[in-house]
């Protein structure tokens, strides 16, 4: 066990004794559900010399039902910040959102946070009713290394909560090229997403 009374395992969820694995709370962060059943999956593929399942997906949903939930995949802007990161984010508000208007959620809504170079997503962060089941989109982009663009050119149902994604992208790009322009002493550019 390490000082904090969690159990010590490998990246096969293998403790000390070959032939005992663990996984979830006893191992320590992140405790999660979710991230638990994964880890109990990865250490039975291996107990078992399955060739399912090698590892747990670097990228972890975080939810938590609340009213309202809050829920967050990767980097916030405060990580981003103290790692260094040249990052950007795009906002969208559940108030401009027909579907936010119909079920009364004028206060939720979805921050995007991604790279300036390449508008690869680092992360989001969402807040607001569905919160924690509309993380997963964000995940799967990063999960494959996506960008602003899966948002820009991705098709969302109308209305949901989801369409929030691609507002929240143009909102990014909005942001960006006034930082661009900014940086470059030209007069901010000023465009409204369709």
């Amino acid at each position: 066990m390490n000082p904090c009374g969690f159990v010590l395992v490998d990246d096969r969820f293998r403790t000390t004794v070959p032939s005992v694995f663990a996984a979830g709370d006893v191992v320590g962060f992140p405790a999660l559900a979710s991230t638990s059943m994964e880890q109990a999956r990865v250490a039975m593929c291996h107990a078992f010399d399955l060739k399912f399942k090698e590892q747990v997906s670097p990228v972890l949903p975080y939810g938590v039902w609340t009213v309202p939930e809050i829920a967050m995949v990767g980097e916030t802007e405060e990580s981003a910040r103290g790692k260094g990161l040249r990052y950007e984010i795009g906002k969208s508000s559940f108030r401009l959102n027909a579907r936010g208007q119909i079920i009364g959620d004028l206060d939720g809504f979805v921050k995007l946070i991604f790279r300036r170079d390449d508008k690869m997503l680092l992360g989001c962060s969402i807040l607001g009713e569905n919160a924690c089941e509309m993380i997963h989109v964000a995940a799967a982009v990063m999960s494959f290394g996506g960008s602003l663009d899966y948002f820009i050119h991705g098709v969302f149902n109308y209305p949901t909560l989801s369409e929030a994604y691609k507002y929240a992208a143009y909102d990014g790009l909005q942001r960006l090229a006034k930082r661009v322009s900014q940086s470059a002493g030209l007069p901010a550019v000023t465009a409204v997403a369709p």
